[in-house]
């Protein structure tokens, strides 16, 4: 099965530091902020692209998602972001590449073949299912009962977003691939619930979280420790997607095994992803 020439790809996530690493390697040619979305339109590795980031939680990536659908044509979506370790084997900064998404037990469209062939071709990306909840998961006990509702002995992870974007994609007959790096541990709590820092939207709200911050200086170095795991994480997307969109047809489907499924193995530090440019 021949890979679809994808001409204008959308690469859509949550949170615009999501996208910064690989907005600073873009051909910027504008920049358009809307009430739903933000959209940095470009050429990356010599392809037509949209980086667009809509807000946390699955009510802004409908809304983000929806309006861009409307605004614009696009031949591919590439989904992308943080998530939350579900397999204690996976440690902050692995690359995952999305197999299957699970959804509380709704339907979700399956990621392209094709797409998801060129993406697991990607020196470092980790075949893994992804399950989309509404709350963040912010104990490891949370963690663990997350895990105990995917059958089979999988490298698994967690998010908010990826069954929105691929389920509108999907509704709209549009090829998608979803890539995620590991932000949290399965073993490790959050230093604080940030679910009760989330407004009215479903997406975190920043001046609270700095307010938690200074009225509790106990949680300046976890925070610190986060976001240092964030930035990373966006480099390591950002490597990873240009070296996709860099592989093109190429691209080696050797690391697909078991019909996308893998078993639960050890990775105890996360491999630098690299372009195959």
């Amino acid at each position: 099965m021949s890979v679809p020439r994808v001409r204008r790809i959308g690469i859509f996530a949550a949170m615009r530091r999501e996208l910064a690493s690989l907005e600073a390697h873009t051909e910027i040619s504008r920049i358009r902020q809307t009430p739903s979305f933000r959209a940095v339109e470009g050429r990356l590795e010599g392809r037509d692209v949209i980086l667009a980031s809509t807000g946390e939680g699955a009510e802004n990536a409908r809304k983000g998602a929806e309006s861009l659908f409307a605004e614009y044509a696009f031949d591919g979506v590439v989904i992308m972001g943080l998530a939350g370790a579900l397999s204690p084997a996976l440690a902050p900064g692995a690359v995952l590449a999305i197999t299957e998404i699970l959804d509380r037990g709704a339907q979700v469209p399956a990621p392209d073949p094709g797409l998801l062939r060129r993406l697991l071709g990607v020196k470092g990306a980790i075949p893994a299912t992804l399950y989309t909840t509404s709350k963040i998961l912010c104990t490891a006990r949370e963690k663990a009962e997350a895990t105990a509702r995917i059958p089979g002995n999988v490298m698994a992870a967690v998010d908010l977003e990826t069954a929105t974007f691929a389920r509108l994609s999907g509704s709209r007959g549009i090829p998608f691939v979803a890539i995620r790096a590991v932000s949290d541990t399965a073993t490790e709590s959050l230093p604080v619930d940030f679910n009760e820092l989330r407004d009215a939207t479903g997406a975190l709200d920043m001046r609270r979280i700095v307010l938690s911050a200074l009225l509790r200086p106990r949680l300046l170095a976890p925070l610190w420790r986060l976001r240092s795991r964030s930035r990373l994480c966006s480099r390591q997307l950002a490597n990873a997607v240009r070296a996709s969109l860099a592989a093109g047809d190429s691209a080696s489907a050797s690391n697909l095994a078991q019909g996308g499924r893998v078993t639960e193995r050890s990775h105890p530090s996360p491999p630098r992803v690299q372009g195959l440019g």
